[in-house]
């Protein structure tokens, strides 16, 4: 992570006032005294932060009275801090969207809370003050606002958080129920080739709304609906489909197809979700429905440019291959 004095803190929080039109030319910022108060740094720190942006023309100074806004020509770096919720090929594919759509000049940073909400705490907490953006998968961690409010710049809220802090900030997520309603509805004509579809789900880190979309499927289109936590040791039957976002039940799957002699798309189907490289030869194709993680990356650059706070949700879609 960045590590930079600890008065820049004070610079960045005028530089993002500037920037998002709270301070205009004129106006009057806080005296050292009420910034030392609300920082917790000494004297000498805040008048070291007045004095750069001072030497930066943004701010000067009068005598017995205090510092006001000089300009609003604001020319910073941009310092991104994403904060993932743990590595994988497809968050690979957002950070490298993420990059390529900032450009040149921006500097970026990428930590893991690993679905563990004392780490994400002291993440959080250590970065505060020390970046311009903070880009924030918080999962489905509650009574997160005020940590994320403390940050002192630009926070946007991606892929999965709580309802509780959509409006609050900038946001692009998935709508895990809608979405996957939505990618079987697509998939219709492949699967009324079966009769039932088995959700297999057991991860406490995969969203549980994925199986209401399933189950409003299954209602609206009339197949049998099933939900169970592993299919290790289980033999597969013919003409179900058998949808999961976990890696192990796919692989548990498959030794139970080879043990049977079924082919994936003929005997069985099966879906999982989010894309990744591996799924162009697995089960000879496998289908996925996946969220678009390079339109959330540019989407993400977007919001960092925009003023007002809009939640947005985050195109998704059905891949069909031979596996359906």
């Amino acid at each position: 992570m960045l590590r930079e004095k600890h008065y820049k803190r004070i610079v960045h929080e005028v530089e993002w006032n500037i920037m998002k039109g709270k301070y205009k030319v004129g106006d009057k910022l806080p005296s050292i005294n009420s910034w030392r108060i609300k920082s917790g740094l000494s004297r000498s720190s805040v008048v070291l932060a007045m004095e750069e942006l001072k030497s930066r023309g943004l701010v000067e100074a009068e005598q017995s009275v205090g510092f006001f806004v000089s300009s609003t020509r604001v020319e910073t770096i941009h310092r991104f801090l994403i904060v993932f919720n743990e590595f994988t090929s497809f968050k690979q594919d957002l950070y490298t969207s993420i990059v390529t759509s900032l450009g040149i000049g921006a500097e970026v940073d990428v930590v893991f809370h690993n679905y563990k909400r004392e780490i994400m705490d002291m993440l959080l907490e250590r970065s505060a003050g020390k970046y311009t953006v903070y880009v924030v998968m918080t999962g489905p961690f509650e009574d997160v606002e005020k940590q994320l409010r403390r940050l002192g710049g630009q926070v946007i809220l991606v892929d999965h958080c709580a309802d509780s802090l959509k409006g609050a900030f900038p946001s692009v997520t998935q709508d895990f129920a809608l979405d996957t309603y939505d990618a079987l509805v697509s998939g219709l004509p492949q699967l009324r080739k079966y009769g039932e579809i088995v959700f297999i789900q057991n991860s406490p880190k995969e969203p549980p709304e994925r199986y209401d979309g399933v189950q409003r499927f299954c209602k609206d289109y009339d197949f049998v609906c099933t939900s169970i936590k592993t299919m290790k040791d289980m033999p597969l039957r013919s003409g179900v489909v058998y949808l999961t976002p976990e890696s192990r039940e796919i692989v548990n799957i498959e030794l139970a197809a080879r043990k049977q002699r079924l082919k994936a798309g003929v005997d069985y189907g099966l879906v999982a979700f989010n894309e990744e490289p591996m799924n162009e030869i697995l089960c000879g194709g496998l289908t996925t429905i996946s969220t678009d993680f390079d339109q959330m990356g540019k989407t993400v650059v977007d919001l960092v440019r925009e003023k007002e706070v809009r939640t947005l949700r985050n195109p998704c879609r059905l891949i069909l291959r031979k596996s359906l």
